[in-house]
């Protein structure tokens, strides 16, 4: 019971995370401000961000803490370091109002785990300490259970105790359901819009299968080439830029800049799915394809200078533009259809996790009558990458590792 009532604070902490994002990007950013004093307004909201970043790096390093990072330091230390928590949940959310064309996801995911290993930590106590704290008075018993820091032993530090639900794994789903739980109802509570847009209807038959895997297989290629350019983006940053005022500077710029020609492309991008059956649609494929290319390109810019945050959702977005244009070319078949086909493609190549992109689009974005072409292209799109995996030299990716964190589940 009192894992459960940790694990649904944990998730009401991680939805009051998003709604502050979602709040202050309203705020700064959707209230109505003149054209006139938009450049000014914008210049300003970077300025005061680029601050924080600066302040906040130089004491606290980066802000959300990555994955990877985290990952790294659980597999060397067995725990990992959470004290930075709060400022993990508030530092983001206003790096995020600068429309830095990424999303909360990097923030929730390595939030979730920081605070698995904290909740684990608190749970080692109390078992540690059960037949002491049966005799204490209430009092102390709630002070131990209430005080977030302190009473704690960590994984490392008590071998006795290391493994407390090593057998249990269902204990840990139903503490991370239980979260979840937490999370929806903040984001209910609030009135968050749902984030569950199906792009449009689709009248695909499976007569046409053959377009399917040539669209696939093209997209994928091309998903590739734009993996390969955004790599050496960040070589070129990395290699010719190394003070850090230089590198939030750049990453400023580029945000500002984009704001002013391309505002559609700021921000994660997947609340503006609706624009794929509304606005875009009669845009021509040299504007859509533009538009794609520059949301990756300001994507990799923020991730590497300092203007941190979640890439999935953006990349989706860029890799459905993508699609919207593709299905220009091909007036004769079902538009959706190759806009999703194209999106699983371009984004399965650019993440590198076919399950992590098809499951998304088959939750959140295609059609329900295209789920079984969708769970198809998945399957197909894992053979792909099991076959790169084995044939060619492979370096683990983030999702990767959080595919193996699941495996295990062995942070508690």
């Amino acid at each position: 019971m009192y894992g459960l009532g940790l694990s649904v604070i944990a998730g009401f902490i991680l939805g009051l995370f998003y709604v502050l994002q979602s709040f202050l990007i309203e705020f700064f950013w959707h209230k109505n401000v003149d054209a006139f004093s938009r450049p000014v307004t914008n210049a300003i909201i970077l300025l005061v961000i680029g601050i924080v970043i600066f302040l906040t790096r130089k004491h606290f390093g980066q802000l959300p803490r990555n994955f990877s990072n985290v990952m790294a330091e659980i597999r060397q230390k067995g725990t990992a370091n959470y004290h930075t928590l709060l400022a993990q949940m508030v530092i983001p959310a206003i790096i995020l109002v600068s429309g830095t064309s990424l999303g909360p996801e990097a923030t929730l995911v390595s939030s979730t785990v920081l605070y698995g290993i904290w909740i684990g930590d608190k749970l080692r106590y109390v078992e540690a300490n059960y037949a002491k704290l049966k005799k204490s008075s209430w009092l102390m018993v709630l002070r131990v259970l209430l005080i977030p820091h302190q009473y704690r032993i960590h994984r490392e530090d008590s071998p006795e105790h290391r493994g407390i639900f090593l057998n249990k794994k269902m204990t840990k789903i139903v503490y991370f359901l239980n979260g979840v739980l937490g999370f929806s109802i903040v984001y209910n509570l609030f009135g968050e819009p749902s984030l569950i847009i199906r792009i449009g209807d689709s009248n695909w038959h499976y007569e046409k299968l053959g377009w399917m895997l040539l669209i696939l297989l093209v997209s994928y290629a091309v998903g590739h080439v734009y993996l390969k350019v955004m790599i050496e983006i960040r070589k070129v940053i990395q290699s010719r830029i190394f003070h850090e005022v230089a590198l939030i500077t750049l990453g400023g710029l580029a945000i500002y800049v984009s704001s002013l020609l391309a505002p559609e492309i700021l921000f994660s991008g997947q609340h503006n799915f609706h624009l794929f059956t509304t606005n875009w649609v009669g845009h021509s494929v040299l504007y859509l394809t533009a538009i794609s290319f520059a949301k990756l390109l300001l994507l990799t810019i923020a991730l590497n200078t300092g203007w941190v945050g979640g890439d999935i959702f953006p990349v989706l977005f860029s890799a459905t533009i993508q699609g919207l244009a593709i299905s220009q070319l091909l007036p004769n078949l079902d538009r959706t259809f190759v806009m999703v086909m194209v999106a699983i493609g371009v984004s399965s190549a650019i993440l590198e996790s076919p399950l992590l992109v098809g499951s998304l689009m088959a939750i959140m974005f295609a059609p329900i009558n295209l789920l079984p072409f969708v769970i198809l292209a998945t399957i197909l799109l894992m053979l792909i990458k099991s076959l790169q995996r084995r044939y060619t030299k492979y370096a683990p990716t983030v999702f990767d590792q959080i595919g193996d964190w699941l495996h295990g589940l062995n942070i508690f």
